[in-house]
């Protein structure tokens, strides 16, 4: 598996969604046979980013944005990059699960508390990358 960061596409005019939020947006999936998204999230500017996987047999290079050369839109991760806010990002998903299904207050709270922590661990891991 290869693992990666990118941007959606722009159905209106087929650039990479960097700057905005459109309504009419895909995924890269014709660029990349085999795409695989599993995380979708939020960048530092509030916008919709995702970290995917793709078959070893599918070419991913970074590409960077035709107006800021210095932001990549699609970025190739290591599994390790990868791992580092899919993990938690998951327990965080796993905790707020388990706090809708507590019934003690206070354990409850120590659930979403945890969850919280485990989501800004997940988001800072992926404004790190």
């Amino acid at each position: 598996m290869k693992y990666l960061k990118h941007y959606w596409i722009s159905v209106v005019n087929g650039g990479y969604c960097c700057h905005e939020n459109p309504v009419e947006k895909r995924h890269p999936e014709a660029e990349f046979p085999g795409l695989d998204v599993r995380i979708w999230m939020h960048d530092q500017n509030g916008i919709d980013i995702c970290l995917s996987r793709v078959p070893d047999s599918t070419s991913v290079v970074d590409i960077f944005d035709v107006h800021d050369e210095t932001l990549k839109v699609v970025q190739v991760l290591t599994e390790e990059e990868f791992n580092s806010v899919q993990t938690p990002l998951f327990e965080s998903e796993t905790l707020r699960q388990e706090s809708l299904q507590e019934t003690d207050e206070v354990l409850k709270a120590e659930k979403e508390a945890a969850a919280a922590a485990k989501f800004q661990e997940a988001q800072q891991a992926l404004f790190a990358l």
